[in-house]
């Protein structure tokens, strides 16, 4: 399912996008600019309020990909990871930011993971409690899209999960 942004973007997003635009204009011919995490594309549709979330939710998922995070501009972190988010997901009912949103990945490898938030923000997680593995909890996270990608921090790819829950 693709889901649609019919809506107009935040204002941060517009303005995200003419730095993204001006970044890929003064790297044109380089494949670097072009192989970037992409919020504009989507990933597998999920959809969940906060109270959906109450109850952790997990997700399959392929770890990694042929584009590495060190060659991004304004995207945080180290890693390998494809251009399309993994998962592109809707959330709501998070009224006055009541719960703080939690992505959490485990795999069979050293898993990184990348967040697009509702309000155009970036964050990045590597090892987490002392694991190979991320989490990246979001306080008062606000209702919106968010894009996430579920990455290597070698070129490998490897089965992962990401857990998405509200706290």
């Amino acid at each position: 399912m693709k889901i649609l942004r019919l809506s107009p973007a935040p204002a941060a997003r517009g303005v995200f996008a003419v730095a993204l635009i001006a970044a890929a204009t003064l790297l044109a011919g380089s494949d670097r600019a072009l192989a970037c995490p992409d919020w504009t594309q989507n990933g597998a549709a999920l959809g969940y309020s906060s109270d959906d979330l109450w109850t952790p939710r997990a997700h399959a998922v392929t770890a990694g990909g042929n584009y590495d995070l060190a060659g991004c501009p304004g995207i945080p972190g180290n890693g390998w990871v494809v251009s399309a988010p993994d998962f592109t997901m809707q959330f709501s009912g998070n009224s006055g930011a009541r719960r703080a949103l939690e992505f959490r990945v485990t795999g069979n490898c050293d898993t990184v993971l990348l967040v697009n938030d509702a309000g155009a923000g970036w964050h990045f997680s590597d090892d987490a409690d002392g694991t190979v593995h991320p989490r990246l909890r979001l306080a008062a996270a606000p209702d919106g899209l968010y894009d996430v990608w579920v990455g290597t921090y070698g070129s490998a790819t490897c089965a992962a999960s990401l857990t998405i829950e509200t706290f």
